[in-house]
């Protein structure tokens, strides 16, 4: 966290859902129709219904007791949108376990059951696989109740933006958005009393110039830009709360989720009082909070086929130029065919690896991508090349192909072997670097890389790590990233396997 950006959260440690009652409308209506002018300079708002979307977030931080922690929205009976930064710690999502989330109360006060209030457990946490706390790219969450919400007047969903992701930004600077949240006020504490804010939605441009050190490593097509008129601001323990504007059919729809603002100094880690506050654009991560909700999952939403949404890597397309659909990779069709078939590594079907030895002395491991070649890295397939070179079932090696750009050092350092038929399950190839990586169910941190090129980086862990020269290194949806170069005990150095992905493809899948 650079020390000129806050986190609006004090952390040390549509289409709304069918609804089952009848007798209460869609999402995004209240049963209010006055507007009354958060948090900072904001005011209370008032009875219970006035926001019956805004969901208190709450940790628990000992045996007994909980802490307020953020905001969110309820976006279904069954799912509450929040920031990514509420929901993780250090990069991860938090244990389920620790998340209490409140509906239909107005007061900061966990102790609060009878109606209209209602206290719900979490059976799972979705953070957003591209989250990162250090720019607060993707810094989107939900959280999946354990029992679906009494939808009521006091408890409802609010709606979805519409799927016209080319116009919705455009469409909504200048207007009028309010923002609600349980945060700090001008005293210094976090308020007893839900309160709003009017803020008003402003360009990229307008929001850079006002603080370039804190926007400009920022701002992005994820992120939208707002502040209050009167002078008021979202502030420490408003994270995760809803940016709402008001349609000209009468719903209210989520424009954007509190995520950061300016610190007021550098030894006053409050909110300023002067800056613009960014919210993540709910229009942007739309797609993906759409796909978890009908799912009840992330994993396969970055590599699905998209028809209606132009979207490549979160990315949005701003031009009108003719669409064209995604062209999948050759070595993705290979995996999606492969696991029709049933042939790919899985949490139940592996490991899916081969030691390869030479005279009984094991020297590392390969990875079938197919019936016929294995991945491992040059330095260890180079031994192969004049020596026998076999499994320990006694399968030898055909042929070795190295890199042709393989020198010796870390640069290339890639290999595919000729050993079938195949004796283990196939693995998948990602086509790019994940912002979360595994070695044998163990994170590998990207913050910890000291060192990088375009074919490999290092990593320095403070403490040990059992690699073997050619051992795998895997996303959350178990594809590889890439290959130890190094047996335990030296530098810890991963072939980046996703920068040599067409020469894999050119000779694995170059006959068919």
């Amino acid at each position: 966290m650079r020390s000129n950006i806050i986190l609006t959260l004090v952390l040390n440690f549509t289409v709304a859902a069918e609804n089952p009652n009848p007798n209460v409308s869609s999402c995004g209506t209240t049963i209010h129709n006055i507007q009354k002018p958060l948090i900072v300079k904001g005011v209370a708002t008032g009875e219970p219904g006035r926001w019956p979307w805004h969901a208190a977030i709450w940790h628990r931080v000992s045996r007994k007791a909980h802490a307020y922690v953020c905001g969110g929205t309820l976006l279904s009976d069954l799912y509450i949108l929040t920031a990514g930064h509420c929901v993780s710690k250090d990069g991860n999502a938090l244990n389920e376990r620790l998340f209490t989330v409140q509906l239909g109360s107005v007061k900061q006060n966990l102790l609060l059951s009878g109606f209209p209030v209602q206290n719900k457990a979490v059976a799972e946490v979705f953070l957003h696989e591209e989250f990162s706390s250090r720019d607060f790219r993707a810094d989107i969450g939900l959280l999946a109740l354990k029992t679906r919400v009494d939808l009521n007047e006091y408890v409802r969903p609010i709606c979805l933006p519409m799927r016209d992701l080319r116009s919705d930004f455009s469409s909504a600077v200048g207007r009028m958005a309010v923002t609600v949240g349980f945060g700090m006020t001008e005293s210094g504490d976090n308020s007893d009393d839900l309160r709003q804010l009017n803020v008003s939605i402003v360009d990229y441009v307008t929001c850079l110039q006002s603080n370039r050190e804190v926007f400009g490593r920022s701002l992005s097509e994820g992120i939208i830009c707002a502040g209050a008129v009167q002078g008021g601001t979202v502030c420490n323990g408003d994270s995760g709360g809803g940016l709402y504007t008001e349609e000209a059919d009468g719903r209210w729809v989520i424009r954007g989720v509190t995520s950061f603002t300016a610190q007021r100094g550098w030894d006053d880690s409050s909110c300023s009082l002067k800056d613009y506050s960014a919210f993540v654009n709910v229009s942007f991560y739309e797609p993906w909070i759409r796909y978890v909700m009908e799912n009840d999952q992330q994993e396969g939403f970055f590599h699905r086929n998209l028809k209606d949404e132009k979207i490549v890597k979160m990315k949005v397309v701003h031009d009108d130029t003719p669409e064209v659909s995604q062209e999948l990779r050759l070595s993705d069709k290979k995996c999606r065919e492969y696991k029709r078939k049933g042939l790919v590594v899985t949490g139940l079907r592996g490991p899916g690896h081969i030691y390869l030895q030479i005279n009984d002395k094991p020297m590392g491991l390969a990875y079938y991508l197919n019936d016929r070649y294995a991945l491992t890295t040059a330095n260890l397939a180079r031994n192969c090349m004049n020596a026998v070179c076999q499994t320990i079932l006694g399968k030898k090696v055909q042929q070795v192909i190295l890199h042709p750009k393989f020198t010796g050092s870390r640069d290339f350092n890639v290999a595919l072997i000729v050993i079938p038929p195949a004796t283990e399950p196939f693995w998948c190839l990602s086509p790019e670097t994940s912002p979360k990586i595994y070695f044998e169910n163990r994170q590998l941190r990207l913050n910890t890389i000291t060192a990088v090129s375009p074919s490999w980086m290092e990593f320095e862990l403070d403490s040990f790590l059992p690699t073997k020269m050619g051992s795998v290194v895997y996303n959350e949806r178990r594809e590889i990233v890439g290959l130890m170069q190094n047996p335990a005990g030296e530098p810890i150095v991963m072939t980046n396997t996703s920068a040599v992905l067409d020469w894999i493809e050119s000779v694995v899948w170059n006959e068919q």
